[in-house]
């Protein structure tokens, strides 16, 4: 098991507790024949698992050892022994494999049989439950052997429920059993625990039978449910990768009118009943929010054929905006922080690592430096957009661009002229990062889940022809060569907001005028009626 664990109470009253070996009452001082003294205190299963099943040399430097490192040197490899083992299960003449790893079957030290419910952060960052139980010397996951008899059950008709709860918020569902058919749980486990001693892989025989629900224990439930309010952590592994506990809501109960609202109507299918919460200080979300670890949205724009200067300037505002004020790897904007394009870029300069390359004028394009960051700029605000940030300040080219299919969706900036600004208007800090690969540029926006999400909606309101001038060819423009030759336009652009996926609104993200742009043609042969311009 992987992932980090969180143990309540078990049912013997134990308080929170690992389940390693403690072998801190035991004399330190052992030698070679006490350490497999205490091997053989494991019981008859730990000592069959090693001899018969995974045959371990033992050297004299086992002799130097404590008990403590003889166990958990011993253990791992007994329990990923189990890990690989399987049984055939016969079901009233059907097979069924059963694998104990999936199970999460290991060796115990304990051997009075009890059970733990356990809280989890699984790989999703969400928090789960499972009992886990100890039988003899084996440890393993109870709600998920349960899971397997229930849906090997469903097939031949319909399996006994157990008394079970949902909590939803503060309000908890006691429901009661049912009646149904299934296996012998009891029956299954000490079959499986008599094998696996033995190192026997015979088949073992189970048989569908009619299984009586038991009765409702509110009072283990209570237990279950009972727990005071912890605060979420982080820690570092070896590598500095963070590790997240979730935090515990507290939880509790008038155990004594549940008991009696239950007695009140016995026959109930369900009984709803009050908790009470008590938040912790610190959650799971304030935890992870420094990291910025979840992708609230991206895009992605091509700068393939651009001229070397060009794509230099790309990368150099790119670059500029990942190492801003420290960052390494993008940088951060705090909640209430407004992001400035001009500001983290700087002024468009040969001393500031760029060259110069085409950019848009009214009378057309000419070269200047910092020709081609405008797809930085654009690329970002797309990216803006989708995670639904605010945007303080933007501005359309002068004319149509290329480089990204939705029309309406640029942001132009020019020095001292026109920026692009947004504001990180969420609860949590956002980290902002580029990246570019074979020509194509990806602004990433990261930071702390929230459901939302945002699409573009561009709609063209009218057109405006481009007129066509003539020139005469040259060494570098050749008979029939052209640029430019793109309609004016006016769009409108929406913005269409969703959380968790249901649309929650639809409103006008901006109102752009194109102009139109000439089109130039390089020839020799004017049309009739035409003059070079």
């Amino acid at each position: 098991m992987s992932s980090r664990y969180r143990y309540s109470r078990s049912s013997s009253g134990r308080q929170r507790q690992k389940l390693d070996f403690d072998f801190k009452q035991m004399d330190s001082r052992v030698y070679f024949g006490g350490a497999l003294a205490v091997i053989v205190l494991f019981g008859t299963l730990f000592y069959l698992l090693v001899v018969t099943m995974l045959p371990m040399k033992v050297n004299n430097s086992l002799a130097h050892m404590t008990p403590e490192t003889v166990a958990l040197s011993m253990q791992p490899a007994v329990s990923e022994r189990l890990a690989e083992r399987s049984f055939t299960l016969l079901v009233d003449g059907r097979e069924e494999l059963f694998y104990l790893g999936d199970y999460d079957f290991t060796v115990s030290p304990h051997s009075d049989g009890y059970s733990e419910e356990i809280t989890y952060t699984d790989e999703n960052g969400m928090e789960k439950t499972k009992i886990i139980t100890t039988k003899g010397n084996l440890c393993f996951n109870e709600t998920a052997v349960r899971q397997f008899i229930y849906d090997l059950a469903k097939e031949y008709g319909t399996p006994m429920v157990e008394p079970h709860y949902t909590i939803k918020g503060d309000k908890m569902t006691v429901y009661k059993g049912t009646d149904g058919i299934g296996i012998d749980y009891n029956y299954l486990i000490a079959a499986l625990s008599q094998r696996i001693a033995a190192g026997d892989n015979s088949p073992i025989t189970t048989q569908i039978i009619t299984l009586v629900a038991p009765e409702v224990d509110i009072d283990e439930i209570y237990r279950k449910v009972k727990c005071a309010p912890e605060n979420a952590y982080v820690t570092l592994d070896a590598a500095g990768n963070p590790k997240f506990t979730a935090d515990i809501i507290g939880k509790d109960f008038d155990l004594t009118a549940a008991r009696n609202r239950m007695e009140a109507s016995p026959d109930a299918g369900q009984w709803e009943i009050q908790l009470t919460l008590t938040y912790p200080e610190i959650s799971l979300k304030q935890v992870r929010a420094p990291y910025c670890l979840d992708e609230l949205s991206d895009c992605t724009t091509s700068y393939k054929g651009s001229s070397a200067e060009r794509r230099n300037n790309v990368e150099q505002a790119a670059t500029k905006i990942n190492t801003y004020n420290g960052a390494t790897d993008g940088m951060i904007l705090q909640p209430g922080e407004e992001f400035s394009f001009n500001s983290v870029v700087g002024q468009r300069t040969a001393a500031n690592g760029f060259m110069k390359a085409p950019v848009y004028l009214s009378s057309g394009s000419t070269e200047d430096y910092g020709g081609g960051i405008c797809q930085v700029s654009t690329t970002l605000y797309c990216a803006a957009l989708y995670a639904n940030l605010k945007i303080t300040e933007r501005h359309n080219h002068l004319y149509v661009i290329h480089y990204w299919p939705t029309e309406g969706c640029d942001a132009t900036v020019d020095w001292g002229h026109l920026d692009f600004k947004f504001k990180n208007d969420k609860e949590y800090p956002i980290k902002i990062r580029f990246t570019w690969e074979n020509s194509k540029l990806t602004a990433t926006i990261t930071g702390t889940a929230d459901g939302i999400t945002a699409k573009l909606q561009s709609e063209v309101e009218n057109t405006v022809a481009y007129s066509v001038n003539y020139k005469r060819t040259t060494m570098e423009y050749r008979e029939g060569y052209s640029v430019g030759g793109d309609k004016g336009k006016t769009i409108r652009v929406w913005r269409i907001v969703y959380q968790d996926g249901k649309q929650i609104s639809k409103k006008k993200e901006s109102y752009n005028l194109y102009n139109p742009l000439a089109k130039t043609v390089y020839t020799d042969h004017l049309p009739a009626g035409a003059t070079y311009s």
